[in-house]
């Protein structure tokens, strides 16, 4: 079976021996609001600039999930580029979070046999999905964002204070990908025709055609499977199931590169990638009439001192035309994942790692769907004959 994985990749990182400061410290904690209370706040500021709103937004954090369709309302009435970054970056923080209690619908819970019955739908649906999906190719636009936690830093001058900055544009991306054989490939030859051809730096998340949905609903059926709630989309009602995953059942890794294990006989530094299976847990948002999936979460359970204290995807799934052919697949996706990035210093131990943690986000968007294939011409053997 493949598995999915999160992946930071940065240069080779290191093991300071003192005391381990908070994640992201601030002068000032960000104040926590609703989603109702964001808007309120929002329609209370018209005529600010957009720096004005942006710095505004920065400073909040959101208790629960934004819905697209009211995130495309707040983002279209602010004024700007920078404000509606700033509000993306709020969103996305708040993507494995409940929806507001307004998008949820209080109907019953219901009963055993109509949960298995539910159940047999998601399995018959992913099963379908992941056989009839045909082989595809999109393109994959990254926008990565990155954070920088109060830091003390030993360089060649000396000590180094670092102020926290919170989280912002990294780099940007867009990426072919192809979808062959029930695998997900990086198309070399068209990303090099994109805008942005090379891969952003950080955080990687890969396996999300439909790989993922057979993968995470395998190890769900392995674990524990609960009822959570009814949740509203427009005008139709979905349903949504818990799930927890232990890790001898799991096939989520978190991979981290790179980590300074010790001292090679050479006095060289030996740097591997830290990778670990862990356990996780999230929700199943699916439509109760056919089982089709619409949004999925997987939140690792990390140790909190550990080298990587979290990691999570949200994803969600909508209608793609290809081929004149109605087809559900991944339209975004949302990556976060905190982890220890000071720089060297005292013993090599993994143990060790206790500087400021560092917040990755990943922001994707999958645009330009359509089939993969290839166009070929027939010649004749006739020179003189037109080609046909």
């Amino acid at each position: 079976m493949r598995g999915f994985s999160l992946f930071l990749l940065l240069a080779a990182l290191a093991l300071p021996a003192e005391a381990e400061k908070p994640a992201n410290p601030k002068s000032d904690s960000p104040k926590q609001v609703t989603v109702n209370q964001l808007e309120q706040s929002l329609s209370q500021t018209q005529g600010k600039t957009d720096a004005e709103m942006a710095l505004a937004l920065s400073g909040l954090e959101l208790t629960e999930r934004v819905g697209a369709a009211r995130f495309a309302h707040l983002s279209a009435n602010l004024p700007g580029e920078k404000s509606q970054q700033e509000l993306l970056i709020l969103a996305d923080r708040a993507a494995l979070l409940a929806p507001p209690e307004d998008e949820t619908v209080a109907d019953p819970t219901p009963d055993a046999a109509t949960m298995r019955q539910m159940l047999v739908k998601i399995v018959n649906y992913v099963n379908t999905t992941v056989r009839q999906l045909p082989n595809l190719m999109a393109v994959r636009e990254t926008t990565g964002f990155e954070d920088r936690p109060e830091e003390d830093r030993l360089e060649s001058t000396g000590v180094v204070s670092l102020s926290y900055l919170p989280l912002r544009a990294t780099g940007k991306s867009s990426i072919a990908v192809s979808y062959r054989d029930r695998k997900e490939v990086v198309d070399e030859s068209a990303t090099k025709a994109l805008k942005h051809p090379a891969p952003i730096e950080g955080l990687i998340t890969s396996g999300l055609f439909g790989p993922i949905l057979s993968t995470v609903l395998a190890d769900a059926l392995k674990g524990k499977i609960t009822w959570a709630r009814w949740e509203r989309d427009a005008d139709k009602r979905l349903a949504v199931f818990y799930y927890a995953v232990p890790g001898e059942k799991s096939n989520y890794d978190v991979r981290f590169c790179c980590v300074v294990k010790g001292l090679r006989s050479v006095g060289q530094a030996d740097v591997g990638v830290f990778d670990e299976r862990a356990s996780y847990h999230g929700d199943i948002v699916f439509d109760p009439a056919d089982g089709s999936i619409l949004r999925i979460t997987m939140e690792a359970e990390m140790p909190p001192k550990g080298l990587v204290p979290s990691a999570g995807v949200a994803i969600e799934y909508g209608p793609v035309e290809i081929g004149g052919r109605s087809y559900i697949c991944p339209t975004r996706s949302v990556s976060l994942l905190t982890a220890h990035t000071a720089a060297q210093q005292g013993m090599f131990s993994q143990s060790n790692y206790r500087g400021a943690a560092t917040t990755f986000l990943n922001d994707v968007k999958f645009t330009q769907y359509r089939r993969f294939g290839s166009e070929t011409r027939i010649l004749t053997g006739d020179s003189s004959a037109p080609p046909q």
